[in-house]
């Protein structure tokens, strides 16, 4: 499956945990929202959001991981079905440092200019 460059370079910088490279695929003015089932819905704006949120992000997991399960590609628009696994590297509520998880999940990109515009995950 043929990702666009921008997501494909996204999604190689999370598994590796590489917030500066993250920050480099999202325009300036990104809007980035994580629903979540447990309740702790994210939404934030702005580059420097984002990088805050990315560093951060990277001390909360020993690993994680992203695998897309299917994409459909429309124009500058993106929906990925995602495989995700990791493991805690701190206790986060019913999260346990240490434990390995796995869930399903969704993810919505929209692109602009070879940049990331918005990023929808839910999980």
């Amino acid at each position: 499956m043929m990702l666009p460059a921008v997501i494909q370079r996204y999604l190689d910088a999370y598994n590796r945990k590489d917030a500066a490279a993250l920050v480099a695929c999202v325009d300036d003015a990104v809007v980035f929202e994580n629903v979540s089932n447990a309740g702790q819905s994210i939404r934030i704006e702005g580059r420097a959001a984002f990088a805050e949120l990315a560093e951060r992000a990277t001390t909360l997991f020993a690993t994680r991981h992203q695998a897309v399960r299917t994409a459909v590609v429309q124009d500058d628009r993106v929906a990925l079905e995602i495989d995700w696994t990791g493991i805690p590297a701190i206790d986060l509520g019913q999260l346990k440092a240490g434990e390995p998880i796995a869930m399903r999940g969704a993810s919505f990109l929209t692109i602009a200019d070879g940049k990331l515009t918005r990023i929808v995950d839910i999980s």
